[in-house]
């Protein structure tokens, strides 16, 4: 059987290049948050490298050991040893975020989206004990001003943060508390009533969509977030190392299986047999 039809081995190959470049992908993916089209790309692109370094490794293997590996073509083997270890370093990164940091990830989203759950109730209630604390001074203002008129107490009423109309507090004796007090709190309450409603209805929706990101690990809505895990969680490199052996040594069968021919087992003819022939 030639060697050239050596096709198991060759599917071998290709099912951990395959795993390769599954690798390669989601590595990628993380680093460059979420590009579908660069990550694809790349990752093609380097089983391609792979796929090529090895057929050039099997093809001229025979020359590689005829001259003791210092053969120019041996120059493939740090070709493929650059490949092993850009592949290292991705799919180490993919490994460190799916099994080494997801939980962290999962708890850290958690008090996030708590945290801001907590910052939108502060505001309700400080929004809240702001307008009634406005309102109970006005009114107090008022209250002075209209029973003792002075031209101090005015000017505090037509400025900020009241900033009645001149109109309203020209006579004294006319003013109406409740009433002027009632339309002065009246807008800054539905505005502040408008705003807890639209915080209330983002947070619903938000909370909810962030939430199941993370607890059903939607990656591509993830991995914009999380490029750098790298530096914020320490990567345990065991297991992407054995995986990068395990693989590569795989993806080299078909250089490994590769047949040299064995020219010193062929037979010498001795020149008398020759002549022996010659003869008869």
């Amino acid at each position: 059987m030639k060697q050239q039809n050596f096709l198991f081995v060759d599917l071998i190959s290709s099912i951990f290049l395959l795993l390769i470049l599954i690798g390669n992908f989601m590595g990628l993916l993380y680093i460059t948050e979420g590009n579908l089209a660069i990550s694809m790309l790349g990752s093609m692109f380097i089983v391609v490298c792979y796929f090529f370094a090895v057929q050039q490794l099997k093809k001229n293997k025979e020359v590689m050991y005829k001259n003791n590996f210092m053969h120019l073509s041996s120059i493939f083997w740090l070709f493929f040893l650059i490949l092993g270890i850009v592949s290292f370093n991705l799919i180490s990164h993919f490994i460190n975020v799916e099994f080494n940091c997801k939980e962290a990830i999962k708890k850290e989203a958690t008090a996030k989206i708590n945290l801001v759950d907590s910052i939108a109730k502060e505001y309700k209630k400080r929004a809240n004990e702001d307008i009634q604390t406005f309102e109970s001074e006005l009114k107090t203002k008022l209250g002075e001003y209209k029973s003792n008129p002075s031209n101090s107490m005015r000017n505090t009423l037509i400025s900020a943060p009241y900033n009645l109309n001149f109109t309203v507090v020209a006579s004294p004796d006319g003013i109406n508390i409740n009433e002027v007090a009632n339309a002065k709190v009246t807008p800054f309450q539905i505005k502040i009533d408008n705003n807890i409603k639209n915080i209330d209805k983002t947070l619903s929706i938000n909370n909810k969509n962030y939430q199941s990101v993370f607890d059903n690990w939607k990656r591509l809505s993830i991995v914009g977030t999380y490029a750098k895990l790298n530096i914020d969680y320490k990567p345990n490199y065991l297991i992407p190392i054995f995986f990068i052996l395990l693989t590569h040594l795989f993806i080299l069968i078909p250089f490994l299986v590769w047949k040299i021919p064995d020219y010193s087992s062929e037979k010498t003819i001795d020149p008398l047999e020759i002549e022996n022939v010659r003869e008869i």
